[in-house]
């Protein structure tokens, strides 16, 4: 009886592994293909995304053609929706870094999109260069690393000039050099067929102002998940009452370890 209950407990791993590693697999493959060539990375929502509970908006008509050319496709693919919550840090994925706990909205993360602020850290002005590139390097997402003197009076610096020109400046940096923080990616559980051929998938891709996401069908050929179709398209945009979405705007710490009091 005890050997019986292992085998069935082996069994039941295998499965589970099997399956992860399908999950792993067609989700770096998405990515591969989604996230733009010249990320080194890309910024993900730990949670799986939600799929939408919208109208299906694929037409009869495209749906005959799906069966006409993928006459094993199972339609009730389509319709399907996994209500599983997967965390994605479980998942051995390529090149993600998970958006950190502060950076989402609520606690059931849907549409999440980066921050329309950044953080300033100061430093002192005449940092040495290394020192700077070093900070700059190792920053935390949506900081920027600004150069302060220490005549700049704190209670006016919005005032200065001089200090305006520096935020700038470490806006458009950060703005060059951190693409992958711009936007934030956001994929739903895999959907799978019963043979395994076929998957389903929500995705959506979230910038500071505007997001675009969709639903689409996969077809597995020789190991390699290619796209059929998408459907269920949403677009959602940021509206602000007092700024632009896009403007610089930021908060500031001011670090006593900088030397800025010096």
């Amino acid at each position: 009886m005890q050997r019986f209950i292992i085998i069935i407990l082996h069994l039941i791993s295998l499965n589970i592994y099997g399956q992860k590693s399908e999950i792993e697999n067609l989700i770096n493959q998405i990515a591969m293909k989604e996230v733009p060539e010249n990320f080194e990375n890309y910024f993900l929502v730990p949670k799986s995304l939600e799929q939408p509970k919208v109208y299906d908006s694929l037409r009869n008509y495209q749906i005959r053609k799906l069966k006409m050319s993928y006459n094993d496709l199972p339609l009730d693919l389509i319709y399907k929706q996994n209500k599983k919550n997967t965390d994605w840090k479980k998942y051995n994925l390529k090149n993600a870094k998970y958006v950190r706990n502060e950076y989402i909205h609520d606690q059931y993360i849907y549409l999440t999109s980066p921050p329309t602020d950044k953080n300033v850290q100061f430093v002192k002005y005449n940092i040495d260069h290394s020192e700077y590139n070093r900070l700059i390097k190792n920053k935390k997402p949506h900081t920027l690393i600004v150069k302060k003197k220490w005549i700049w009076n704190k209670k006016k610096i919005w005032d200065n000039k001089k200090f305006y020109n520096e935020l700038i400046k470490a806006w458009k940096v950060d703005e060059e050099q951190n693409l992958e923080e711009k936007v934030y990616f956001q994929f739903s559980r895999p959907v799978f067929s019963k043979d395994g051929k076929y998957a389903k998938v929500s995705i959506f891709k979230n910038s500071r102002c505007k997001g675009t996401g969709f639903t689409a069908l996969y077809k597995n050929e020789n190991g390699i998940w290619n796209k059929l179709i998408e459907y269920n398209k949403v677009v959602s945009e940021v509206s602000m009452s007092h700024t632009k979405c896009g403007d610089i705007s930021i908060s500031y710490n001011d670090y006593k370890d900088n030397g800025l009091n010096d």
